[in-house]
């Protein structure tokens, strides 16, 4: 049973950061201004490379972003970001400002073209492309049913699936799974989970079929864990492969998990 994690499992899981700088990047800078809604003031613009997988659209992969702005009074933003395309979306929150994917009431959107579509855009070295003024954001409502709201994937869906227990058996709520494609699990993960329920359960979406490594800890984003944090792995302190088949979902990938000891202060 897994009592801790020690500090080499912590080391191999943030040995790096979440947004390693680049000598060869360029800027992407506008303004999100919606309409009816005027100057996003304090909201967070997250960008995420093209050639990594979907659009971030919210019932498809939870995808990390690969940079990170947010907005002045006048809704004015800028992005340094590596060479290429990346997609790009904002978010703020109805209440607090918690990490994670949009939820009831906070104001979201994703650019996109006149025909929906979500759009691309270029960053090259050295030069900042200036986008001017971004539209598209509304109060996030997980029942909308326009066409616009979200791509729903009606159905079969690529995936990773189990349930989080704390090392008593009991089901493990509000932790968050994450999932690389390297077995020493370092740096930024490719996909995340929403939230565990009360049940413990969580679902990972994927872009593709493939072999997958899962990790877990009880909160998004990164830094060193606190002691009595709760962090675990698919097959305890080594980790384990994950296979996923195309249109398909990994079932009873359960991961017990314990609470992390800060060694150094033994």
């Amino acid at each position: 049973m897994i009592r801790y994690l020690s500090a080499i499992f912590f080391i191999l899981l943030w040995g790096t950061t979440l947004f390693a700088s680049e000598n060869d990047s360029g800027h992407i800078s506008g303004a999100w201004i919606p309409r009816t809604i005027g100057p996003i003031s304090g909201g967070l613009i997250y960008a995420f490379n093209a050639n990594s997988g979907h659009p971030p659209e919210r019932e498809r992969t939870r995808r990390l972003p690969d940079a990170v702005a947010v907005t002045n009074e006048e809704g004015q933003f800028s992005l340094e970001l590596a060479e290429g395309s990346y997609y790009l979306t904002t978010r703020k929150r109805v209440d607090g400002d918690a990490p994670g994917p949009p939820q009831d009431g906070d104001l979201y959107g994703l650019s996109r073209d006149e025909k929906g579509e979500p759009i691309q855009y270029t960053v090259k070295r050295g030069i900042t492309n200036d986008i001017g003024i971004l539209r598209q954001a509304s109060v996030f409502n997980s029942h909308d049913t326009s066409k616009h709201a979200a791509k729903r994937d009606t159905g079969a869906i690529t995936a990773i699936s189990g349930v989080l227990t704390t090392p008593d058996g009991s089901p493990l709520v509000d932790a968050v799974a994450q999932v690389y494609a390297d077995q020493n699990v370092k740096g930024r993960p490719l996909y995340v989970s929403q939230k565990s329920g009360k049940d413990g359960k969580y679902l990972i979406q994927l872009d593709q079929e493939g072999t997958y490594f899962v990790i877990v800890r009880a909160g998004y984003g990164g830094g060193r864990p606190q002691a009595g944090d709760m962090l675990g792995m698919y097959g305890g302190e080594s980790a384990q492969p994950v296979t996923v088949k195309k249109l398909d979902i990994a079932k009873g990938i359960n991961i017990q998990v314990g609470q992390f000891i800060d060694k150094r202060h033994e």
